[in-house]
Parts: structure tokens; sequence; C-alpha cells
């Protein structure tokens, strides 16, 4: 649990030290029916994926399936953080040494969409990268989340970053997640 916790927060760590280009947070929609989707039906026959820092395979249900970066090997780990109303919404690959995908921070019916990646390599004073947003949507199946929640949710994005080497890296993400939101302390 304590190394859960630490793989959650890192990530929003990251969030906090990175610079965006901030603009309005923008809406997301609301689909009562969303759950209803046949995407979800067809995800209660799939076990989750295996991450690599998991010993066994996971007996749970697939929490996701989208694309992000060209890549659909991500979970979705909803949760929020103790003293805080703003539920987030992880969908990550863990591989036990890095970390990467995207949080979803939802707060006052607006939300934002974050790409990040982790890396158990630290350099000192490493600049962070800033992000421009050329498109973001969110339809969530309720308007407001409380602990324990179940969250399903369609999300789609595009965003640009530029890192402090000069690259310019795309991120794009596309696909429907659900899972049941944790409180964290």
């Amino acid at each position: 649990m304590k190394f859960k916790i630490l793989i959650l927060s890192f990530p929003l760590f990251l969030l906090s030290c990175s610079k965006e280009k901030k603009g309005e947070r923008l809406k997301f929609s609301v689909d009562e029916n969303l759950k209803n989707n046949k995407i979800f039906k067809q995800m209660e026959s799939e076990n989750e994926i295996q991450m690599r820092i998991d010993s066994e395979p996971p007996k749970s249900k697939k929490t996701t399936k989208l694309i992000f970066d060209e890549s659909n090997e991500y979970i979705c780990e909803p949760i929020f953080w103790k003293d805080t109303d703003t539920l987030n919404v992880n969908i990550v690959y863990h591989t036990g040494f890095t970390s990467a995908g995207f949080n979803i921070q939802i707060h006052d019916h607006r939300f934002e969409v974050s790409p990040y990646r982790m890396s158990d390599h630290i350099t000192d004073n490493e600049k962070s990268s800033t992000f421009k947003n050329p498109q973001q949507k969110l339809i969530l199946d309720k308007a407001s989340y409380r602990p324990n929640d179940s969250i399903y949710g369609y999300v789609e994005f595009e965003k640009t970053e530029y890192d402090p080497y000069g690259n310019v890296i795309p991120h794009k993400g596309k696909g429907y997640f659900r899972g049941k939101i944790e409180y964290v302390k």
C-alpha cells in the first residue's frame, strides 16, 4: 500500500512542478447512460493488463480501453487526496522504475488533462516542460463524485510538450476508462 501511494503521489508532484500555459479549465459533459456503453461490457470479459512491477497476473477487470501516445497498456486509478475536493483520475503504466501516462484533474465541474513521465533517474536543476492545449474533451457519467464511487468516462485530448532540451513532443489520448475512487490520506 505504501508503494502504491508513493507511485500515485510522485506523478502529482511532477504535475505541480511542470509549467502549463494556463488556460481556463474546461467544463466536462455528463452522460448518465455512459456506463451502459458496450465498451464497458466488453471490458468485463477482459482482465487488467500486467504491470511489470506485479509478480502475479491481475485478477481485476480491465479499467481502460484507450490509446495514449500509441499505446494501450494503461490502467485507471482515480483518487481523492485527504482534505481536497479535487478528483485525480490517473491513467498510468508502471514498470517499477518508471511511470508514464496522464492525469485528469476534476474540480468544480471543470477539468484539465496533463501528460507526465516519471523516472527513478534524478537530476539536479532540471527545468520542467511546458505544455499547450490544442484540444481537450471529457465526458463523465455523473456531475460529482465522492470516495468509493465508481466513475465511468471518455476522454479525448491532444497536447504539445516543449521540454527543456528544445524537443517538441506531441501527446494524444482517446478512449474510455472506469474505476472505483479511492480516498488517500
